[in-house]
C-alpha cells in the first residue's frame, strides 16, 4: 500500500481532497478530487488502478492525502461550491507546475505559449492551463 490512511478520521461530509507526495518541506499534489462524502470517495480511490499507478509511479516521498471540509453559508449550493473549490485547486497545482492527472487518470494537458515580436510580453502568460469544453 502506498497510503496508510486512518479512513475514521475523514468525514462524511462534503469537500475536497489532494493525493499528494511529501519531502522536506516541499510538496506536489498528484491528484486533486471532490466528494459529497469525503470517505467514502477517498475509499473507493484506493480500488481505481490507474490512479494508483499514478501515485506510486510518482517519484519519491512520503504520501499524504490533504481533505478540506466544505462549510457554505446560506443560499449556497454545496454542489457548484465544491466545483468552483475542485477547479480553483487544480489550476492553482498545474501553475504550479505539479503533475496532476484528472478524474480518468489522464493527464491534464498544459500548453506553453511562445511569442516572439516587437509587443510587450507582459500581455502574455507564460502558461496557459486548458480545459476541454463539454461535449467536445
Amino acid at each position: 500500500m502506498i497510503y496508510s490512511i486512518d479512513l475514521s478520521k475523514i468525514t462524511l461530509g462534503a469537500g475536497v481532497y489532494v493525493f499528494g507526495r511529501r519531502w522536506g518541506s516541499q510538496f506536489e499534489a498528484l491528484y486533486v478530487g471532490k466528494a459529497g462524502n469525503l470517505r467514502s470517495r477517498v475509499k473507493g480511490h484506493f480500488n481505481n488502478l490507474r490512479l494508483m499507478q499514478h501515485l506510486s509511479n510518482a517519484k519519491t516521498g512520503k504520501r499524504i492525502l490533504l481533505v478540506g471540509r466544505l462549510v457554505t453559508r446560506q443560499g449556497q449550493q454545496p454542489s457548484k461550491c465544491l466545483s468552483l473549490a475542485e477547479r480553483a485547486l487544480i489550476r492553482y497545482f498545474l501553475s504550479e507546475g505539479h503533475d496532476l492527472v484528472n478524474k480518468q487518470g489522464t493527464r491534464l494537458r498544459r500548453h506553453e505559449i511562445e511569442s516572439s515580436g516587437r509587443h510587450p510580453k507582459r500581455f502574455f502568460p507564460n502558461v496557459m492551463h486548458v480545459e476541454r469544453a463539454r461535449g467536445e
